[in-house]
């Protein structure tokens, strides 16, 4: 098994796929640390209400000078400055899953596209053992690119936290508990991205197909739930159960707190997650006993 997975990483490794995507996923990262800065000092430090020498009544000045002082004390509580530190040490996660699933449907249809599969399973008979390597294989490159997200993440968010004169929290065990929730992320959509790869053998199919999946699912699937929220089923439960899309499971697994109104908790979204990688690998693995590989 460790050679197998040596072999997938060394295919990956010896293409330019894997740094196509790396740069890919530091770039989109740091867009996103960019914006979750922004937000994360307007959390912190909201803006005084200045109405200069417009002509304001005196009970407009006091409802916003009370809005002021509320926004204010929120700002100054703990679980304010927790939740934008996490954000901006998991920026960059929602197109990193994305790029690490097409990484991972990429490690099973190159061997088609290059029409390496035949000699991989003729290599190696056991197919079981073949699509457990690619898995393994997947999931390690996954924790490469979140790894080096991470340590840029950290760095920048440790910084500019303290131009915001707060400190880093990095000691907070429910900082640490989403950085490593967002490991689990990147690993769990390897695995989704390779059972992909799987089902879907074209190369350009599978990748259109998790990126469309991934993307439109995420707002459509919102969409819908909240079309059924306002208009068939006035229950909050409904709410709670965008959590069944893979896109919103992630969401709510690196978001301290609550993600959306009605949002379940952290573990909720890391065992649905986490569920969806388990079946898409056995699916994967008895699809490919099953199928013709020439």
């Amino acid at each position: 098994m460790i050679n197998v997975v040596r072999a997938e990483i060394l295919k990956l490794r010896t293409t330019n796929v894997w740094w196509l995507f790396g740069i890919g996923i530091i770039v989109m990262t740091a867009i996103s640390f960019f914006f979750n800065a922004i937000s994360a000092h307007f959390e912190l430090h909201p803006q005084q209400p200045d109405f200069g020498t417009a002509n304001v009544s005196a009970e407009d000045r006091q409802q916003a000078e009370a809005q002021y002082q509320q926004d204010l004390a929120v700002a100054n509580n703990t679980a304010t400055l927790l939740k934008a530190a996490a954000n901006l040490y998991t920026s960059g996660q929602f197109f990193g899953a994305l790029f690490v699933m097409i990484l991972g449907a990429l490690i099973v249809t190159n061997e088609f596209a290059h029409q390496t599969a035949t000699a991989t399973f003729l290599t190696k008979p056991h197919r079981t053992t073949v699509i457990v390597g690619k898995l393994i294989g997947g999931v390690v490159m996954a924790a490469f690119f979140w790894l080096i997200t991470t340590i840029l993440d950290v760095i920048a968010g440790a910084i500019f936290l303290s131009t915001q004169d707060r400190g880093n929290v990095l000691g907070d065990w429910s900082v640490q508990r989403t950085v490593l929730l967002n490991l689990a992320a990147y690993a769990c959509w390897a695995v989704l991205g390779v059972g992909l790869g799987v089902l879907i053998r074209s190369q350009i199919g599978a990748v259109v197909t998790g990126a469309v999946l991934y993307l439109i699912g995420f707002v459509a699937g919102a969409i819908v739930f909240t079309l059924i929220r306002q208009y068939l089923i006035k229950q909050d439960w409904v709410d709670t159960a965008q959590v069944i899309l893979p896109a919103v499971a992630s969401q709510v697994m690196v978001t301290v707190g609550r993600a959306f109104e009605h949002a379940p908790p952290q573990w909720v979204g890391a065992a649905v997650l986490i569920g969806y990688g388990v079946v898409a690998g056995v699916i994967g693995t008895l699809i490919t006993r099953r199928r013709d590989i020439s």
